[in-house]
């Protein structure tokens, strides 16, 4: 049962990031500086969420 928990914790996970650099590519240069760096703040969240533990 943990396995499969933990499969699916990184499937979201790997989900997450990708939205997450989908969003960033989507922006352009008249994005506002606030949601250029929400969107970053997202994309390192989604990254850490990956990391092996330490």
């Amino acid at each position: 049962m943990h396995l499969i928990t933990s499969n699916g914790s990184r499937a979201a996970a790997e989900r997450e990031l990708a939205a997450a650099r989908t969003e960033l590519a989507s922006l352009d240069a008249t994005a506002s500086p606030s949601r250029l760096e929400r969107a970053l703040e997202r994309l390192r969240a989604a990254q850490d969420a990956l990391a092996p533990a330490a």
